[in-house]
């Protein structure tokens, strides 16, 4: 998934992705800045990052909601 950093509040990173803003977990983009444009894909288990902010959590969380939406 393309996202494009709009900024960061903590541990937060606020990203647009197919027009829409969202909230994800900072370290799924890495060292990127605001204004970067990233592409964030599935991947294995982070023992760093909680249970809810594991890239296959976040993935599965923005399938449910897109499906919800009709999209």
């Amino acid at each position: 998934m393309k996202v494009i950093i709009d900024r960061f509040e903590g541990e937060i990173a606020i990203v647009e992705c197919d027009g829409r803003m969202m909230n994800i977990p900072r370290a799924l983009v890495g060292d990127a800045k605001e204004g970067d444009a990233v592409m964030i894909t599935p991947m294995g288990r982070n023992a760093d990052l909680p249970e809810e902010e594991h890239p296959h959590s976040v993935f599965e969380r923005l399938r449910r909601r897109r499906r919800r939406r009709g999209r």
